[in-house]
């Protein structure tokens, strides 16, 4: 009997780390969030007959284990300790964590002095544009797709935020006035209220951003 060859692409597990910083400093709040981006490979496949292959499933989750505000007026050498010592303190500290800020209100300068102090982040900048555009560790990304990102992975369930972080209550206020406009020409912007924060929110939205790019969440194909 001839054994029949079928195309597999199985699930690669991902598990990884990310810490985010919305800087800021006298009238908003510098805001640090921390996720953890897992895919679980499932004992299930999907055959597509079309294309000739079987995919294996599996669960793909953006959970934010941790939620911060820093208070109003700390200088950026005292938020960048901060961070430091965040990422000094377990289990951070074994887990290499990518981290990423967004210098878009604070300018290059403070980004220098995260570089300065060993960090080198990932540095997002968030514009009006269409498409986001990438430097090295330099990106321009408009906030249009930043919050649809987050609202694409809120609705499908995989942003999960821990009931226990400890700004999860600011966050979840923070998301009721984030709002959605459409301009006469049908331009969509994105802002809070007027007199409200949306730190937390772009804190979570840029390092889901990070998350949810590179290679590490394609799966590999496996001819068997």
């Amino acid at each position: 009997m001839t054994a029949i060859s079928r195309r597999e692409i199985p699930a690669r597990a991902v598990d990884r780390w990310f810490v985010g910083v919305d800087l800021g400093q006298s009238t908003d709040p510098t805001a640090i969030s921390v996720m953890n981006h897992r895919v679980v490979p499932l004992d299930t496949w999907k055959e597509n007959i079309k294309a000739g292959y079987w995919r294996q499933d599996r669960t793909e989750h953006f959970d934010v284990r941790h939620l911060e505000r820093l208070p109003l007026g700390m200088s950026y050498p005292q938020q960048i300790q901060r961070v430091v010592n965040l990422l000094a303190r377990p289990p951070l500290d074994g887990l290499k964590p990518k981290l990423v800020i967004d210098e878009t209100g604070v300018g290059r300068p403070v980004g220098d002095m995260f570089d300065a102090a060993g960090l080198h982040p990932n540095r997002i900048t968030i514009t009006a544009g269409l498409e986001a555009t990438q430097h090295g560790r330099s990106w321009h990304v408009p906030k249009g797709l930043l919050i649809s990102n987050l609202e694409a992975h809120s609705h499908s369930g995989e942003l999960r935020i821990a009931a226990a972080a400890n700004d999860a209550a600011a966050l979840r206020e923070e998301l009721k006035d984030f709002k959605r406009k459409i301009s006469e020409a049908g331009r969509t912007t994105y802002a809070a209220r007027v007199g409200a924060h949306d730190d937390l929110v772009l804190s979570v939205a840029i390092t889901l951003w990070m998350a949810t790019q590179g290679s590490e969440t394609i799966v590999s194909e496996l001819l068997i």
